[in-house]
């Protein structure tokens, strides 16, 4: 008993650290998802159990229930035919259509209670970083679709099924780093990495001055007790 609770005080303490590492680890998983579809539902399956799972700590309850969760069951749905159909056929191709959707209410649901909670630092980082990823993920989807449905979008072919190629590509872009290994030459696509860039700059100013605005009333709790 003492054991169990010992744990589950670990648990409760560590799990936005928990979330991160293991999105980052399903992240890193994602190329070999791309080379085996069956592989990847239940890589894609244990990312949504694990997404479900946290965002109902960190993001208004109220949406997760009727927004988050109602769109996870279906892109679960669209992950299980894109590896089992036909991949020639249109309706295979959803997931990252349905995944946009999915990343996006994740996100609503995150920043819609961004303000309500008052957070360590180390689990204000997690979260920073769990929201971080989650955009390079809806990034990545929105370029998919416009990888699918606009002729020649980058400098190089893209097919539907490298999906961790586009990941990379928006994550590369969400910090600004810009290699230059791909470069989007269609002008609709220049201007979604453009914003994408500047979405990254804004969300780390953001960030920063949320950690900053918390350490100070610590800090100055520290002072008026001297």
């Amino acid at each position: 008993m003492w054991h169990r609770s010992r744990f589950s005080d670990f648990v409760s303490r560590h799990r936005m650290e928990a979330l991160m590492w293991t999105l980052v680890a399903e992240m890193l998983a994602s190329p070999f998802a791309d080379t085996h579809p069956r592989a990847g539902v239940l890589l894609g399956l244990s990312l949504l159990l694990i997404v479900v799972t946290g965002v109902r700590y960190l993001a208004n309850r109220a949406l997760v229930r009727w927004t988050v969760l109602p769109l996870a069951a279906i892109w679960m749905v669209t992950r299980i035919i894109e590896a089992f159909a036909n991949g020639h056929q249109l309706y295979s191709h959803l997931s990252p259509i349905i995944g946009l959707a999915f990343s996006c209410s994740v996100l609503w649901a995150i920043f819609d209670d961004f303000h309500t909670r008052l957070q360590s630092t180390r689990s204000a980082i997690a979260e920073a970083f769990i929201s971080y990823l989650v955009i390079a993920t809806a990034f990545s989807q929105l370029y998919w679709i416009l990888n699918r449905f606009i002729d020649h979008p980058f400098n190089q072919t893209i097919l539907p099924t490298q999906s961790g190629t586009l990941l990379y590509f928006s994550m590369v872009t969400l910090t600004s780093v810009g290699y230059g290994g791909i470069v989007p030459v269609n002008p609709y696509v220049r201007v979604i990495a453009a914003l994408e860039s500047m979405a990254g700059i804004f969300f780390v100013a953001v960030v920063v001055a949320r950690l900053v605005s918390s350490y100070r009333p610590s800090v100055a709790r520290k002072v008026d007790s001297l």
